[in-house]
């Protein structure tokens, strides 16, 4: 999977050494759980980087100063469509996952 991120496409895939990558960039173990913190989501988007791009100019820093939303938001998507691949774990479970934690828009609020 190909993404573009200032005018520079890389390749996104996930395996074995963006998994140690993560770890070293996040300084902690990779757990899917952690990745509800953006710094560790951003840290998983650069190891995932890193990983497939070794030789990439493109650094944390650069990332998050130099990338649109939209690019960032379609990193986000690249590696976590290649780390459900690589995790074995069907879309449909993760879509369902995905919505029981978003609070549900249509809800009556509490009013204050």
């Amino acid at each position: 999977m190909k993404v573009k991120i200032s005018n520079e496409e890389i390749d996104i895939q996930f395996n074995m050494a963006v998994e140690i990558a993560y770890e070293e960039v996040a300084g902690e173990p990779f757990n899917i759980e952690s990745l509800s913190k953006m710094k560790n989501t951003m840290a998983l988007c650069m190891a995932a980087i890193v990983a497939a791009n070794p030789d990439t100019g493109i650094t944390m820093e650069y990332l998050l100063k130099n990338a649109s939303v939209k690019e960032i938001g379609e990193l986000k998507n690249a590696v976590t469509e290649t780390m459900m691949e690589w995790l074995q774990i069907p879309k449909v479970i993760a879509d369902a996952e995905a919505k029981e934690e978003q609070p549900d828009v249509n809800e009556e609020q509490p009013k204050n």
